[in-house]
């Protein structure tokens, strides 16, 4: 009995001490350009020092389009991730992780670097507690919550650094691929048929960095339209097979 209690205190106090943050923006609360933007990134600070006070930790500031917020809804957007596997000081010290995190300053941005949020002219929100009690001074605009894993569809952080999506598959007329990259990083996307044959190259070798959308109309490299079926696409970055996934054309 008493090893069956030991056993229930550490597993209730393991899933207290989840240090995932899912974060939830609303950009359709006022009228900021991020409402029809094709790309959303995290800007924030994090005090360990006091409540509210100047933030002395840093979600890779200088490093443009670092975390990427993924789209659930029409003007919602969300992403995880663990705070002190993050947030950095000046001198690029990963946060400890036994530092009581008091508040968090967010700020969203777009592909270009602008810088928009509650005011929609760089009013930063904070969210007081974030990891005990989350209090957000702008609840309708951005809030968050600590959770155990990320669900909804959302990855952790360190798993969505580098990923592609598609706007529409299978594809009657055209598709968007959405390739988010760390860093700056050399990206190729190549197209095969069910024969293993390289029909259409997306990217070659391209330098990318951040978040980057292409279109295809389902034509192969010389312009002609593929025929109707099944195709496979590889994500490749830095010579190095990210995924291999589906495509399906139907006109």
């Amino acid at each position: 009995m008493n090893k069956l209690l030991l056993f229930a205190a550490i597993f209730i106090s393991t899933v207290s001490q989840a240090q995932i943050f899912r974060l939830t923006y609303n950009a359709s609360v006022c009228p900021s350009p991020l409402n029809a933007t094709t790309g959303v990134y995290l800007y924030a600070g994090a005090s360990t020092t006091s409540p509210g006070a100047a933030p002395n930790y840093f979600a890779d500031v200088n490093q443009l389009n670092l975390y990427p917020l993924y789209q659930t809804q029409t003007g919602v957007w969300e992403i995880c991730f663990n705070p002190y596997q993050i947030f950095k000081d000046f001198n690029g010290t990963l946060m400890p992780a036994n530092a009581t995190i008091y508040s968090f300053t967010i700020n969203f941005r777009d592909a270009a670097s602008s810088l928009f949020t509650g005011t929609c002219s760089n009013g930063a929100i904070t969210i007081n507690n974030p990891m005990t009690n989350p209090q957000s001074s702008s609840t309708n605009i951005a809030h968050g919550t600590v959770v155990t894993t990320c669900n909804v569809g959302l990855a952790d952080i360190n798993s969505i650094i580098n990923s592609i999506s598609t706007s529409a598959n299978p594809v009657n007329a055209t598709t968007t691929f959405g390739i988010n990259v760390s860093g700056r990083s050399k990206v190729s996307v190549d197209f095969y048929n069910i024969l293993g044959t390289k029909v259409y190259s997306l990217v070659t070798n391209k330098d990318l960095t951040g978040y980057n959308e292409y279109t295809w109309n389902g034509t192969d490299n010389n312009g002609n339209l593929l025929a109707n079926g099944c195709y496979f696409y590889r994500f490749i970055v830095n010579d190095k097979i990210i995924s291999t996934n589906k495509i399906i054309l139907s006109r």
